[in-house]
């Protein structure tokens, strides 16, 4: 539902960034990871359309994630405008440790505003009573959070591609690899940095997705996944992935 729910209003959202005369050039300046004390903004682009995820976290040991449609500029106002959102609220399951949801909801006609100002990027949503200045991660001052932050983003190598996406409380590694010229293998590692290692260490590893290319479009089923737990490591710019089940695998940056 979700999904469907989404697909209709990115196609709603796109013809509205047209109307604003949007231009995919513009984005550039914005993309990346950007940090603050207790907030982390997103920013990329997806078949030439900006994105944007906010994550907040506390000390109640819960996360706030805030994922928008769809980000273009308006030439009648200053900065990005990112329109629509799901607020999503979670937390790391203390006994299975896995991600947990605790609310979700969906906003269809929320607006976020994006401006950059002296290197730094002005973050405000219509919920928020005033903005938050966020810094490039590589501007940002060193802790366990920008750590972790380092590694959101998409990865491949000859083991498989991997996005690694920023949920506060944790972060997730989903794999793609390929068995066969029909036939891909998907599951996600739930991990967290540990400082005292420097690498992200696998909490729990999702059921295997088995996903076909079938003459209609794809098909995926679930099973027992008893792939071996894994650590992440970021190497000489690049990542290493080690598990007993693939040795050590490198991963690059993938493009754009």
């Amino acid at each position: 539902m979700k999904r469907t729910m989404n697909l209709v209003l990115a196609l709603v959202l796109l013809a509205i960034c047209f109307a604003f005369g949007a231009r995919a050039e513009a984005l550039e300046d914005y993309c990346g990871t950007w940090a603050a004390d207790g907030a982390a903004v997103e920013i990329w682009t997806e078949d030439g359309e900006g994105q944007c995820r906010a994550v907040f976290v506390d000390d109640s040991g819960e996360a706030e994630i805030w994922q928008y449609g769809s980000c273009c500029r308006d030439e009648s106002a200053p900065g990005l405008q990112c329109l629509s959102v799901t607020r999503t609220r979670e937390r790391l399951d203390p006994l299975f440790d896995s991600l947990e949801e605790l609310s979700w909801s969906m906003n269809d006609f929320a607006t976020a505003s994006l401006e950059l100002s002296n290197g730094s990027l002005l973050f405000t949503d219509e919920t928020m009573d005033a903005p938050i200045a966020l810094t490039r991660l590589d501007d940002a001052p060193a802790s366990e959070r920008t750590r972790a932050l380092a590694y959101l983003g998409k990865w491949s190598g000859e083991a498989g591609e991997l996005w690694v996406e920023d949920h506060g409380v944790c972060c997730q590694f989903t794999v793609t690899v390929p068995v066969d010229e029909v036939t891909r293998h998907r599951w996600t590692y739930t991990c967290v940095y540990d400082a005292e290692s420097g690498a992200m260490e696998t909490k729990s590893i999702s059921p295997l997705g088995i996903i076909t290319l079938e003459a209609d479009g794809t098909s995926e089923v679930e099973e027992y996944n008893d792939a071996e737990l894994a650590t992440f490591t970021l190497r000489d710019g690049g990542m290493i992935w080690s598990a007993l089940d693939v040795g050590e695998a490198v991963l690059e940056r993938a493009a754009e």
